[in-house]
């Protein structure tokens, strides 16, 4: 007997699972990842783009890409200045 995911998911909800990943934007079922429509996860990550910014000052702006579908976030996205000294 294979001990995975998949086997424990269905011994917990009675269900065997159809996939494990979305079908929106193959992500991980089971990943607890932040979400754009929650706002306290929204919260989170625009404090985290803030953080960046703080932090490093080579960066222009940051860009939170989420899928359009289900609002997982998928990544951030930094952008750096165009000056000659962030590229020496």
């Amino acid at each position: 007997m294979k001990l995975d995911r998949s086997y424990f998911k269905e011994k917990h909800t009675g269900k065997k699972p159809e996939s494990q990943y979305t079908i929106c934007c193959n992500q991980l079922v089971d990943r607890d990842i932040l979400n754009k429509n929650n706002k306290d996860d929204y919260e989170l990550m625009e404090g985290y783009c803030e953080a960046s910014l703080q932090q490093h000052t080579a960066i222009d702006h940051i860009k939170i890409e989420c899928c359009e579908e289900c609002g997982r976030l998928i990544k951030y996205v930094s952008v750096l200045t165009q000056t000659r000294d962030n590229w020496k």
